[in-house]
């Protein structure tokens, strides 16, 4: 089998934290994980109830924000019925890092594609098929570390993807080398724009996480109706590479190691070329919406989304 060939040189996605506390604190990282990945089912759900209603009480703030996300977007939701995903919000975090610790040795290789359900709409095959690279954007939901995995498999490459690294310099090192194994490869967060615009015009495809607050130049644009700082830069990148814009998430089934991957271009380019950056980042954010909705018991809830935006009916 030929080798990939990758249109950007290797890129070191490291945190910024050296030192013997860093490396301390990354072994144990590790143990803790490893063991935890080990353990059955059962055990592996006992211990995310357990963590996941811990953490759900110890950390306030995480909880305030979550709380007031989850309001937004189910506004007719109990207290209760929000409480309860927040809780989910924080199983579903744990139970993925198990799960992936083990990912690399349970599912890559040849048979790999057998993990994954996939539903493919007619213009996504389409997008692909075209070969002239493009984005893949995806929300925090369902088993997001898995979807880059799979995507090569379906003629999504090479892929990359925008990463933020943990600050922990090992750690970061470890989670670029346990991801790259998987097929892709990362593209640091700070400076991306540049490495993103030499990628996708060599006909590589990127993937990015918008869901989250925006920092820097940011528009305002709804997220479940509420503004919300969304990435002005991509928006405007959007526009100027006219390549395809695929809207994907993975989800899991309940069985581990199984999956089921949504791909879709729900923004043909002769549309997205009408926008302004405010309305890229608006229809973004609703085909985001659109994701999360599918498996909202799966979604990263924990994100302080609406930090310095306006209050709801604020201008």
């Amino acid at each position: 089998m030929a080798e990939r060939a990758w249109p950007l040189p290797w890129l070191e996605v490291a945190g910024d934290r050296g030192g013997a506390w860093q490396y301390m604190q990354y072994l144990l990282y590790r143990g803790a994980v490893g063991l935890g990945s080990r353990l059955p089912r059962a055990g592996q759900r006992a211990m995310s109830w357990a963590l996941g209603a811990l953490m759900s009480v110890l950390d306030r703030e995480r909880a305030r924000a979550a709380l007031e996300f989850i309001a937004q977007a189910y506004p007719n939701s109990s207290e209760r019925e929000r409480r309860a995903l927040l809780l989910s919000a924080w199983r579903h975090l744990i139970e993925l890092v198990l799960q992936d610790a083990r990912f690399n040795e349970r599912v890559v290789g040849p048979r790999l594609a057998d993990r994954f359900e996939i539903e493919l709409t007619p213009r996504a095959r389409e997008a692909i098929g075209r070969g002239q690279g493009g984005l893949v954007i995806t929300p925090h939901v369902g088993m997001w570390e898995a979807l880059p995995a799979i995507l090569p498999k379906l003629g999504v490459d090479p892929l990359y993807a925008v990463s933020r690294p943990p600050k922990n310099r090992y750690l970061a090192r470890h989670a670029q080398a346990v991801r790259e194994a998987r097929g892709y490869r990362l593209i640091p967060r700070h400076g991306a724009i540049e490495h993103l615009l030499a990628a996708v015009e060599s006909g590589a495809w990127v993937g990015l996480m918008l869901d989250q607050r925006a920092h820097g130049k940011t528009v305002l644009a709804p997220f479940f109706g509420r503004p919300a700082h969304s990435e002005r830069s991509i928006a405007v990148l959007v526009r100027r590479l006219r390549r395809p814009v695929v809207l994907a998430a993975c989800y899991g089934t309940g069985k581990p190691h199984r999956y089921k991957v949504v791909l879709d271009v729900p923004l043909a380019l002769e549309e997205l070329s009408t926008l302004d950056a405010e309305g890229i980042a608006s229809a973004l954010n609703r085909e985001m919406e659109y994701l999360i909705r599918r498996a909202p018991e799966q979604y990263f809830w924990l994100h302080d989304r609406y930090r310095k935006a306006p209050p709801v009916g604020g201008a």
